[in-house]
């Protein structure tokens, strides 16, 4: 297990992540000759999407630069109820036939374990009109549910009705309880932790993704947030009862060392990351690997092998078992670190390995980037988002000889 990037480092970069789907890039000058890959196959080309921020000019775009996959997200950790299925504005059949008639695969993607308390509106709002910042905008699913109920009972059938038609009481979502180590605390996010062993919550997932299929096929699915979000996350009881029965270990009893102080573990820090990991595993593979879902491909979002990514449940190990492919976020701006990520991920699982490519590091990084990581081993790119300047898509054009 290699230790490289800090637990901080990764939330701000995943901070930055949700602010950059729609935002375009600086074309920088770059030179393709001293870009080309030697020695791998040809890349498939992926494109991340939010299905509700998708501009005029998606489909335009998507004929243009021919990407082989659109991950759809139709449900992502910003939506408070399900998306599109409570919007039929959204014509995701209409969409999906476009698609198709490029020859463009899509899957749709779905965000398991987070979901957002208060619209991204509701949340900037407070942010930027009353100052109130995200880490005390500490508002749960739950709790959220039940101010509405008692306030406000027509939105709160608007917001919630298909939670409650599908079997699951909204305020019942349990709060992820934390174990915050001193010196070590990470504020949350805009968006709130789903207890990845909530069972109704599990019925709850797959019945929306049953729906979304029946919209439009997909040709696969996808899944972001498979995880927890910090390292002193989990500590519900069912998780310290899965986790007791698995390894004998009492997590109450417990406070964890953070994963990169890993030389002052002791015997039961190892017990407490890999016990999460097998949580993650299971939590994930009692929605996704379902008879009905059999016959699609899945990806799988990833961190790969860096210390956040085992800190907070992400063992490619086990991944691999539960994906087709890995989508491999190594969002950062130094090459060899991202080669590196590539290799090791490739070389402690089976499944494919698509590296992430995100705007935010500048596009002759992304491009630098593209480069180790094919020559390291990933089968293929994603783009997290599809604004990226005409720089980076003629270069993955020339890469497929398109």
């Amino acid at each position: 297990m290699n230790k490289i990037l800090s637990l901080l480092s990764i939330l701000l970069v995943f901070t930055a992540a949700l602010f950059v789907y729609s935002m375009p890039l600086p074309i920088d000058e770059v030179h393709a000759s001293s870009l080309e890959i030697s020695g791998n196959e040809t890349p498939v080309v992926v494109w991340y999407v939010v299905a509700k921020r998708l501009g005029a000019d998606f489909l335009e775009k998507a004929e243009m630069y021919r990407p082989d996959i659109i991950l759809l997200t139709v449900y992502a950790e910003d939506d408070i109820a399900p998306y599109p299925i409570v919007n039929s504005s959204f014509d995701l059949a209409g969409l999906v036939d476009s698609l198709h008639d490029m020859g463009i695969e899509v899957f749709y993607s779905y965000s398991l374990f987070s979901r957002s308390s208060l619209s991204r509106e509701e949340y900037d709002r407070l942010l930027f009109e009353e100052g109130i910042p995200y880490s005390e905008q500490d508002i749960h699913m739950a709790d959220y549910a039940e101010y509405l109920r008692e306030t406000n009972a027509i939105e709160y059938f608007d917001t919630y009705g298909i939670y409650l038609k599908n079997g699951l009481n909204p305020e019942s979502i349990p709060h992820v309880q934390r174990k915050p180590v001193e010196g070590y605390y990470i504020p949350p996010g805009h968006y709130t932790s789903i207890d990845p062993l909530h069972q109704p919550y599990h019925e709850f997932m797959a019945s929306m993704m049953r729906q979304t299929i029946t919209m439009a096929e997909p040709d696969g699915l996808a899944f972001d947030h498979v995880r927890f979000f910090t390292f002193d996350d989990g500590y519900n009881q069912d998780c310290r009862d899965f986790i007791l029965d698995l390894s004998g270990l009492d997590i109450y009893e417990h406070t964890p060392k953070p994963i990169f102080q890993v030389s002052d573990w002791d015997s039961n820090d190892g017990l407490y990351y890999d016990s999460r990991a097998q949580l993650i595993g299971h939590a994930v593979s009692d929605i996704i690997s379902r008879p009905q879902f059999s016959g699609y491909r899945k990806f799988g979002t990833s961190m790969g092998m860096t210390e956040p990514a085992r800190a907070n449940g992400q063992y490619v190990e086990l991944q691999g078992e539960l994906y087709d492919a890995l989508l491999l976020m190594a969002y950062d701006d130094n090459p060899d670190e991202v080669a590196r990520n590539v290799r090791e991920t490739v070389s402690n699982t089976g499944a494919e390995v698509i590296l992430g490519v995100p705007p935010f590091i500048g596009e002759e990084a992304c491009m630098e980037n593209i480069k180790a990581g094919l020559e390291a081993g990933a089968n293929g790119v994603y783009l997290l988002g599809y604004t990226f300047g005409d720089e980076i898509h003629q270069y993955l054009l020339d890469l497929r000889g398109l």
